[in-house]
């Protein structure tokens, strides 16, 4: 009975990779799930799913999957990933009317930044979904139907990426690439079966409109393309290449698209094509082209050589020595080389004829895979990832095709040149399970490189996370420069997910665990951690030589804080610091929401008269409210500071929230909510002098009313407690000359101190200051006023440029 079972399962199997095999000849694989740079995958479950069986019907299911971490199974220490947590799953709403019943999900793509998904659907419909405020929550905001199969969807870049300048530690904002929607945000390129290029773009807020051309066929003849992909040149122009089954001879076409979005016009010319079932002179390689059907094609580029690649993938089914059906896949690579009298890259027109072989296309690589059946590839940084029908996976170099071996070497030695390291050092070729039959048929990376999601046949998600793999076998081998070479990737890493607002979640684990091996191996008392933030912080400077903290309406910060708040909590360092960091973020997001509800005078301090946006009033009476307790809270810390020391004595290394004077960023907010929270209780009041009876504006009055009066300190005592403070931190900051927008600044809070070594000095000049504004304990009525709520991680200060939803303070 076992064996029967067994046996009906196999063939259950073979007959999967057999329907999918006669699939692939004819349409291009799926693309079911994508991972986008917010760190959210968007995943169409197809329906023999049997892992999830909540989306099987005939209804189209499409869903946004919050990646989480889960205790491991076996009880080990760590955790593992999990793609069937249903708290994280969030299926879209109203789906059918968007794609109808029966349809299939072929494409799921997110745009450059994350923010928008396209839905895509065997018939041509196209569907735009945002967020809605909440990850749980997406609306539709486009449709549109191309009546006909869609072989290719491209977005249209729209924002400009930093990277690192070779050979130097500097970032380096690039130029847009390609076309840009000089209308809107949003704007793509589709391709679709029977060849009409279309640009659908955003003229307006909500309004879509569409250009369109066609492709020049071979003899004038329109046929189906069923395989295509779609790449940007050197000069910004899209480089298409198509497949079509209908010939009798094997061409893959090659099409330059230029796209003018100022003169709202798409042009479309043939530059090149390859015969596969011309002649190959190379004797390592021979195939049939003749007899196996393309079943994958994919473009590269290399910006360097001025080069692009096509790499075509043919398979078929043919007898072993056994007598059995087997398939046999191969893997040829083509170069299409630039012309020798320009800079630019042109190909040329070339003829179909079997006997005309045109000088820039040649034949560089071949590779045969006997036995095995390549359910699709995916490229990533230099590496060809295939996926076998036997559920293992390779990895092969994007420049020759040569199979990369897996190097089982210790982790650490593998970072190198601030670089992660290649999939293929890390992560094995059978995959997690040698024996698997389980074909691979998708595949994700994570936003920054550190997971790989394989897509297998029967629906499973298999994670692989780059932090799971041990990183030496002996701690004593470890070597403290290979730790720095960690630690600089993961800078790398960090900053530019900083400068081009990438999800820096997938990147916590590594330096989770980097440090950890450095604090047990090497030295407890150097937390490599500090030594991650601080170049951090110094890298970004470097991008905003003027002070990028000074710029209002530059999210920088809040990202930067965030980051910092992030890999301090992961990594299990709750002390003073963490805090800090918090209170300097909710400090910095008060003050923001401030400034964007007042009316005028907007940017003047001094100004008496404040006028504060109507609809925000209420939202504000209830951050009145923690601002308040917020500075009580600081006041009764450095209260304690001060007045629990013998001899009225303050050691360097005192945990003290006093470190928020200290810093530009919160002392400037602090001193800028003092002023306006006095401003915004004047003006509440002056609105029930004159609105006595409007109830909302009464409920308001008497909610500032009761909050000042139970308030223990004056507005004016804390006032000029914070700017005297502030004069003495800037004099000596000036004295010791050090900016406010250098990398020294940043010191303060990376540490568990009260101020850099410098300026300790200035510890006992606030101390009278801080006697002088509250000469006695009774002005600091602070023991009867609970403020401990503070210390908690839930507080939430969310930072939004429009008015925040009105909610009580929570106490």
């Amino acid at each position: 009975m076992v064996t029967d079972g067994l046996a009906a399962k196999t063939t259950a199997q073979e007959f999967a990779v057999e329907k999918l095999y006669h699939e692939i000849c004819y349409k291009k694989t799926p693309r079911r799930i994508a991972w986008s740079p917010q760190n959210l995958i968007a995943w169409s479950p197809i329906n023999n799913d049997a892992v999830d069986t909540r989306h099987q019907g005939s209804v189209p299911s499409i869903g946004i999957f919050n990646p989480c971490r889960l205790p491991s199974e076996d009880g080990s220490a760590g955790s593992t990933w999990s793609f069937t947590e249903k708290s994280n799953f969030f299926p879209l709403n109203d789906i059918e009317k968007h794609h109808r019943h029966g349809d299939e999900i072929t494409d799921l793509v997110w745009n450059q930044t994350g923010s928008a998904l396209a839905s895509i659907d065997q018939r041509g419909k196209i569907s735009l979904w945002m967020m809605d405020n909440f990850v749980n929550q997406w609306k539709c905001i486009f449709d549109v139907d191309l009546s006909g199969s869609i072989v290719e969807f491209s977005w249209l870049d729209y924002v400009r990426v930093y990277s690192r300048v070779s050979g130097t530690p500097m970032y380096k904002r690039g130029t847009f690439k390609g076309p840009r929607n000089q209308f809107g945000e949003l704007a793509f390129l589709t391709v679709t079966s029977d060849g009409k290029v279309s640009v659908c773009y955003q003229d307006g807020k909500r309004v879509f409109s569409k250009i369109s051309a066609e492709l020049p066929f071979i003899s004038g003849r329109i046929s189906r393309i069923s395989h295509a992909d779609l790449i940007l040149n050197k000069d910004g122009h899209y480089i298409l290449a198509i497949y079509c089954p209908e010939y009798c001879q094997k061409i893959v076409m090659f099409y330059e698209i230029s796209v003018d979005m100022l003169k709202l016009h798409i042009n479309c010319q043939p530059i090149a094509d390859v015969h596969l079932t011309a002649h190959i002179n190379d004797s390592s390689f021979t195939i049939d082209r003749a007899r196996a059907p393309i079943i994958h094609l994919k473009l590269l580029s290399d910006s360097h050589d001025n080069l692009i690649k096509l790499i075509v993938v043919t398979a078929d089914k043919t007898d072993n020595d056994d007598g059995n059906k087997i398939f046999n896949s191969d893997v040829i690579m083509w170069e299409l080389k630039a012309s020798s009298t320009s800079s630019e890259v042109e190909f040329s027109n070339l003829s179909l004829r079997d006997d005309d072989h045109s000088k820039e296309i040649h034949f560089v690589a071949g590779t045969h895979l006997p036995g095995q059946l390549v359910t699709n590839i995916w490229v990533h940084k230099g590496e060809l990832f295939i996926g076998l029908s036997n559920g293992q996976m390779q990895f092969h170099n994007c420049t020759t095709l040569q199979l990369l071996p897996h190097v089982g070497q210790s982790m650490i030695k593998l970072f190198k040149n601030d670089h992660f390291p290649t999939y293929s050092t890390w992560i094995s070729h059978n995959g997690q399970d040698a024996s698997s039959t389980n074909a691979i048929t998708e595949f994700a990376t994570s936003p920054n490189g550190t997971l790989l999601l394989c897509g297998r046949l029967s629906g499973k998600l298999d994670c692989f996370d780059m932090a799971n793999i041990n990183w030496t076998s002996s701690q004593t081998n470890i070597d403290i420069m290979d730790l720095f070479q960690v630690a600089y990737a993961c800078i790398n890493q960090l900053t530019l997910s900083i400068l081009n607002n990438t999800d820096h979640t997938d990147l916590e684990n590594i330096v989770k665990k980097h440090s950890n091996i450095y604090i047990s191996a090497i030295s407890e008392q150097n937390d490599p951690l500090e030594l991650i933030l601080q170049k951090i912080f110094s890298n970004i400077s470097s991008v905003f030589p003027n002070g990028f903290e000074s710029t209002i309406s530059s999210d920088f910060l809040i990202r930067l804080f965030g980051l910092q708040l992030s890999l301090l909590k992961s990594c299990g360092r709750d002390n003073i610091t963490y805090l800090n960091t918090l209170c300097i973020m909710h400090l910095r997001a008060l003050e923001i929401t401030f400034r964007n509800s007042i009316i005028s005078p907007r940017n003047n301090i001094s100004s008496d008269e404040v006028s504060f946006v109507t609809d925000s009033l209420p939202s504000l009476v209830s951050l009145t409210s923690w601002i308040l307790d917020f500075f009580a809270y600081l006041i009764r810390n450095i209260y304690l500071l001060y007045f629990t020391k013998s001899q009225g004595h303050v050691a360097a290394n005192e945990k003290s929230h006093i470190v928020l004077l200290y810093h530009f960023i919160s002392r400037s907010a602090l001193k800028y909510l003092i002023s306006h929270v006095g401003k915004f209780e004047k003006y509440i009041t002056k609105l029930y002098t004159t609105n006595p009876g409007d109830p909302n504006i009464k409920k308001m009055h008497q909610s500032l009313q009761y909050s000042f009066e139970k308030w223990p300190l004056k507005l004016d005592l804390l006032e000029l407690f914070i700017n005297e403070s502030s004069k003495v931190i800037e004099k000596a900051l000036s004295d010791e000359k050090i900016s406010n927008s250098q990398p020294n600044m940043y010191l303060i809070i990376l540490r568990s101190v009260v101020s850099p070594q410098s300026l300790t000095g200035t510890l006992k000049e606030i101390e009278q200051i801080f006697k002088t504004s509250f000469n006695s304990v009774n002005k600091v009525k602070l023991y009867a006023y609970d403020t401990k709520w503070i210390e908690s991680v839930s507080i939430d200060i969310v930072l939004k440029s429009r008015t925040i939803m009105d909610r009580a303070c929570i106490r």
